[in-house]
C-alpha cells in the first residue's frame, strides 16, 4: 500500500506544478479553447492540460526504473502492459495533441482510438470472456477482438464527450479511476491499482486549476489519454481474474460518460442526424437549461456518478442474486433518468424539425417565385404579359387551376373583362361533373384600394400543397401581386391617354 500512496503523492505534486506550467507555455503560444457557439464557456481557456497529467502520470512509472521492488518487477515482466502503455498510450497523445493544437475531424480521431485498441489487442490485453450472473463466464473466442475494441473506444469517447463542464471530467475520471483502484486491490493486481493511483493523483492536481472558473481544460490530450487508461486498465484486470473483476463492473463503474454518451448516440440516430455532429443536448447542457449553475450541476453528475460506484462494488462483492438485483434496479432508474432530462421531447422536437426542414425549403423556394412573379405582373405591358406571368408562377407552384375574373369597376374594356381567364395544369380543359376529393380551391378577392376589381381562384391537389396554412399565405400574396399588375396596367393606359389627350390638344395647324 505504501508504493501506491507513494506514486499516488508524486503524481499529485507532479501535477499541481506542470499543470501551472503547461498553463503558463498555452497562454504564451496562444493555444487556447475559443469560447462560444456550443461551449458553456464565453471566454478563451489554454487547454493543454492533457500534457501536465500524462508527464505527471508517467513519472511514479518512471521512478519504479531506479525503485525496485515487486510492483517494479512486475512492470517488467508483464511486457503486453508495459507496451500497451507506450503504444496505444502514444498514439491517443499524438492524436489529441493534433487536435488540440490544429484541430481534426472527428473521424480521424476515431480512427486513431481504433488503431490504439487493435494495438492494444495485439499485444495481448484482451478481454476474453464476460462473467453474467447466474450464467457465469461466457468466453468470447472470436469475439475478443470485436469486444476489446468496442469497449476501449466507448470509454474514450466518455469521457471525450463529457468533458464539456469546468472539472467533470477530472472529476469523473477520478471517481471511476478510484473506483477500479479499489476493485484492483481486491483482486490483488497491485500493477494495474499503481497505474490507476498514478492517474488518480495526476488528475486530482489538475482539478485544482480546473475546478470552476477553471483556468486550464484537458483538452483531447488528456480526456483521450485518461480514458485510454481507464479503458485498458479495466480490461487487465478482467483479463486476470474475468470472475471477481467482471468488465460488467467496470461498465458500472464508467456509468455517467457511457450513459451520457449512447444518450448521444440514441438520441442523434433517432433524430435522423449524423452521429458525429456535435449539440448541447448532453446532460450537463441540460441540468443548465434547468436552471442549475455550473457548480451544482457538477455535484448532482458527481451523485450519480457515485451511486454507479458502489453499485459496481457491489457487484463485484455480492453473489448472483445481489448482482442481478442490483442490474435489474438500475432499469428504472435509467428510464426515470430519461424522463426527467426530457431526452423524449428533444427527441420528437428534433425529429419534427428535420420532417419540416424539406417543407420549410420548398416554402421558401414558393415563396421567392411569388415574390419574383408579383415584380413580374407589376412590370406588364399587357393584360396578356400579366396573365403570361401568372400562369407561370401557376406551373411552378404545382397549381392545378387558375382562373382570373375581372369586375365591373376594373378600368378595362368589356371585351377585356369578359374575356375568359382559364388556365389548367393539363392544359386543356377538365370535364365537367368530375369530383376531385382532394382538390382544394380557394377564392380570393382582388382590390385596388378599397375597390373590388375582380377575383382570382386557384386550386391544388392537397399532395401537391407544402404546407396548409403557408399555402393559402402563398395565395394571397399572389392574389395580391395580381391586384398590384391589375392597378399598375390601369395606371399605365390613363396615364398613355392623358399624353394623347395633351399631345392632340396642344396640336396647331398652319395654312
Amino acid at each position: 500500500m505504501r508504493t501506491f500512496l507513494v506514486a499516488f503523492a508524486l503524481s499529485l505534486v507532479a501535477s499541481l506544478l506542470l499543470t501551472r506550467l503547461v498553463r503558463d507555455l498555452a497562454i504564451r503560444f496562444k493555444l487556447y479553447d475559443e469560447g462560444g457557439g456550443r461551449k458553456i464557456h464565453q471566454r478563451p481557456i489554454p487547454r493543454m492540460g492533457g500534457v501536465a497529467v500524462a508527464l505527471s502520470f508517467a513519472l511514479p512509472l518512471l521512478g519504479l526504473v531506479l525503485y525496485h521492488n515487486d510492483i517494479s518487477r512486475q512492470l517488467a515482466l508483464d511486457s503486453p502492459l508495459r507496451l500497451s502503455l507506450l503504444a496505444g498510450g502514444g498514439i491517443m497523445l499524438a492524436v489529441g495533441l493534433v487536435d488540440d493544437i490544429r484541430g481534426t475531424r472527428a473521424i480521424v480521431k476515431l480512427a486513431g482510438q481504433i488503431a490504439a485498441a487493435v494495438t492494444v489487442w495485439s499485444l495481448g490485453i484482451q478481454i476474453e470472456a464476460v462473467s453474467i450472473p447466474f450464467l457465469g463466464p461466457m468466453h468470447l473466442g472470436l469475439l475478443s477482438l470485436p469486444a476489446t475494441v468496442f469497449w476501449m473506444v466507448l470509454v474514450m469517447n466518455a469521457i471525450n464527450l463529457i468533458d464539456g463542464m469546468d472539472g467533470l471530467a477530472g472529476g469523473v475520471v477520478v471517481l471511476a479511476g478510484g473506483t477500479l483502484f479499489v476493485m484492483s486491490v481486491i483482486e490483488d493486481n497491485a500493477l494495474a491499482a499503481l497505474l490507476l493511483a498514478s492517474a488518480v493523483g495526476a488528475t486530482l492536481g489538475f482539478l485544482a486549476y480546473n475546478v470552476h472558473p477553471a483556468t486550464i481544460f484537458l483538452g483531447d490530450t488528456g480526456s483521450l489519454f485518461l480514458g485510454f487508461l481507464l479503458a485498458l486498465l479495466s480490461v487487465h484486470s478482467s483479463q486476470k481474474s474475468y470472475t471477481l473483476f467482471s468488465i460488467i463492473a467496470a461498465f458500472l463503474a464508467l456509468g455517467l460518460p457511457i450513459f451520457d454518451l449512447g444518450m448521444a448516440i440514441v438520441r442523434r440516430y433517432l433524430s435522423g442526424q449524423p452521429i458525429f455532429r456535435a449539440d448541447q443536448h448532453h446532460v450537463h447542457h441540460i441540468l443548465l437549461r434547468k436552471g442549475f449553475t455550473q457548480s451544482q450541476s457538477v455535484v448532482v453528475l458527481f451523485a450519480g456518478a457515485v451511486l454507479l460506484e458502489g453499485a459496481a462494488l457491489t457487484f463485484i462483492y455480492a453473489d448472483d442474486a445481489v448482482s442481478a438485483l442490483v442490474i435489474v434496479a438500475l432499469v428504472p432508474l435509467l428510464i426515470v433518468s430519461v424522463r426527467m432530462l426530457g431526452y423524449h421531447d428533444i427527441i420528437r422536437s428534433a425529429r419534427r424539425a428535420r420532417a419540416m426542414e424539406h417543407v420549410e425549403g420548398e416554402a421558401n423556394s414558393h415563396l421567392d417565385r411569388v415574390l419574383r412573379a408579383r415584380d413580374e405582373m407589376a412590370a406588364a405591358e399587357s393584360l396578356d404579359g400579366l396573365w403570361s406571368a401568372l400562369c407561370a408562377v401557376a406551373h411552378d407552384l404545382r397549381l392545378e387551376h387558375v382562373e382570373l375574373e375581372l369586375a365591373e369597376g376594373a378600368d378595362f374594356s368589356r371585351a377585356e373583362r369578359a374575356r375568359p381567364f382559364h388556365w389548367y395544369r393539363s392544359g386543356g380543359q377538365r370535364p365537367a361533373g368530375v369530383h376531385h376529393q382532394t382538390l382544394i380551391s380557394r377564392e380570393l378577392v382582388l382590390k385596388a384600394g378599397t375597390r373590388e376589381i375582380g377575383v382570382l381562384r386557384l386550386s391544388s391537389f392537397r399532395e401537391d400543397e407544402v404546407f396548409g396554412p403557408m399555402n393559402r399565405a402563398l395565395g394571397q400574396l399572389l392574389a395580391d401581386g395580381v391586384s398590384l399588375g391589375l392597378d399598375c396596367l390601369s395606371w399605365r393606359r390613363r396615364v398613355s391617354g392623358l399624353d394623347a389627350r395633351v399631345s392632340n390638344a396642344g396640336h396647331v395647324s398652319y395654312s
